[in-house]
């Protein structure tokens, strides 16, 4: 009896488990679905400003600009756990490409705990989903403009990130090589040419940032789906293994009380 009750216990937590993973695994289906829609309007976004800083041309950027002469590494992880290696992947790119010495922001609390301190670092909150993902670039702004502010030398910039083909790291600043021509006509402007291009720029580093977030969370959410599946399979497994047991040792009580029955006649 007392076996049996074990396994009855066990059954009701399975079941209490998998309502568990089942709301979650809704609720990543339904950011998933989101966050793609955003991510294609984000990219479409960057894709334009990219033209009009064609348009410009490459050469109003590049003017008297300063050697860099070291970057900042921007590691995206995840805010909530259950996404398998989506951390892990994104930290072994880092150690495995970066300087030990240069300035790092860690964007995700996940990631706060598997990095020791160092001075030049920052440890930023990231963004649980699509809705919160701009105070996450606000946040991620100020820990750069703070590194800068507190560095002698002229910084770059290094996201890494992981995506659909897996861990992987890019450079944001200096402007990676999209101003392949300067326009003959350049386009009208009431400020200085130069000065607009300088504009352009950051905006065009803020949207880069806004969607390379908006692809982490979105594939940090796949991952997250993938693990929900995959333990509820499980859990179904086991679930019908247990109630397998419980049938049998039912049987066998039974068949022992019916024994009982027989031997006192």
């Amino acid at each position: 009896m007392s076996q049996r009750r074990e396994v009855e216990a066990r059954l009701a937590l399975y079941d209490d488990l998998s309502g568990i993973l089942g709301a979650m695994r809704s609720f990543a289906l339904t950011e998933l679905r989101r966050i793609n829609k955003r991510e294609v309007a984000q990219q479409q976004v960057v894709q334009s400003l990219s033209l009009a800083l064609q348009d410009i041309g490459n050469a109003f950027l590049s003017q008297n600009d300063p050697i860099i002469t070291d970057s900042i590494w921007l590691v995206f992880g995840s805010v909530r756990g259950f996404c398998g290696s989506f951390n892990e992947d994104v930290l072994a790119v880092w150690r495995a490409e970066a300087d030990a010495h240069s300035p790092l922001i860690l964007v995700g609390e996940r990631l706060h705990g598997r990095v020791d301190e160092q001075p030049q670092q920052q440890r930023v909150s990231g963004a649980e989903g699509g809705l919160d993902a701009l105070s996450a670039i606000e946040r991620i702004l100020a820990a750069i403009s703070a590194i800068r502010d507190a560095s002698p030398q002229t910084l770059g910039i290094v996201a890494c990130l992981r995506d659909e083909q897996g861990a992987r790291s890019q450079q944001l600043w200096p402007l990676p090589n999209i101003l392949t021509t300067s326009s003959v006509n350049l386009p009208f402007s009431y400020l200085p040419i130069a000065e607009v291009a300088a504009g352009l720029a950051e905006h065009y580093l803020f949207h880069s940032l806004l969607a390379l977030l908006f692809r982490s969370i979105r594939v940090e959410n796949h991952m997250r789906l993938i693990q929900m599946e995959t333990a509820l399979r499980y859990l179904e497994h086991g679930g019908e293994e247990l109630q397998a047991q419980r049938n049998r040792l039912r049987q066998e009580e039974i068949v022992e009380e019916i024994e009982l029955m027989v031997g006192r006649q």
